[in-house]
């Protein structure tokens, strides 16, 4: 695959509501370029991809999961009492507005083959 498909390829998988936690969970990968933090930020995800994301290495992972509108806020407790301030921060602040992942969806589907 051409480095040039890889990522719009990646993120189609990322948004796509049928792909599985264990895909899910190993997109949180740094391999997985910017893809991670934009699932974990714009997606409804499954409990497993949850769980995960809650005690991901990657400080990003968990910046980008306490910024996510689509989870339950009694379940991102847990990082209220994150190690990185910069994780808690992201949790006071809540979900960003518009940050439903439909913009990176359009953009992988707009971009030129």
């Amino acid at each position: 695959m051409s480095d040039s498909l890889r990522e719009p390829w990646l993120r189609g998988i990322a948004f796509n509501p049928a792909a599985p936690s264990d895909v899910l969970i190993r997109l949180m990968d740094r391999a997985a370029g910017e893809v991670g933090p934009l699932m974990c930020e714009g997606r409804d995800l499954p409990g497993a991809a949850v769980d995960a994301a809650l005690v991901h290495p990657a400080g990003k992972i968990r910046v980008a999961l306490a910024r996510n509108r689509h989870v339950d806020p009694a379940r991102l407790a847990l990082l209220a009492t994150d190690p990185s301030g910069i994780v808690r921060c992201g949790l006071a602040g809540g979900p960003r507005p518009g940050s439903d992942g439909s913009d990176h969806c359009r953009t992988a589907s707009s971009s030129p083959s």
